[in-house]
């Protein structure tokens, strides 16, 4: 759960495109997240290594430079948060994805999908059961 003595979330993004990096934090900022926001795998298993504790949720790239990719973070994510999903920005289908690890999978150039995504998971709206129609047979 977010921590009570925070007021906002915090959300972890990693993306190695300056350009993709910094419109996905302003939209996320915009939308009331409070965004860390780092351009490869290396940085970003440092601080989830110091502040898993400050780092709501996970948006990354799968494919970084480097030899930490988005499958590595979500390892390391889940060691502290194992009941959240990661979101993984990936042009790949993701019945094509094989992997146990529980997450969900953006397009990428998709930010508000991204900010969607978050605001869903953030706001889980309760499961409506809708009522099974009784037919009669003759």
């Amino acid at each position: 759960m977010v921590s009570a003595s925070r007021p906002k979330t915090t959300v972890l993004i990693v993306d190695d495109d300056a350009l993709a990096r910094e419109l996905l934090a302003q939209l996320l900022q915009t939308g009331g997240f409070d965004v860390i926001a780092v351009p490869t795998g290396e940085r970003a298993l440092l601080i989830l290594c110091q502040l898993a504790e400050e780092v709501d949720w996970l948006v990354s790239k799968v494919a970084l430079p480097g030899l930490v990719c988005g499958w590595i973070l979500t390892d390391e994510y889940h060691e502290h948060h194992s009941d959240r999903p990661v979101l993984l920005i990936s042009p790949l289908d993701p019945a094509d994805a094989s992997s146990s690890a529980r997450a969900v999978f953006v397009p990428p150039a998709a930010p508000m999908r991204v900010l969607e995504a978050l605001q869903g998971l953030k706001h889980p709206e309760p499961m409506q059961v809708l009522p099974f129609p009784v037919t009669h047979a003759a």
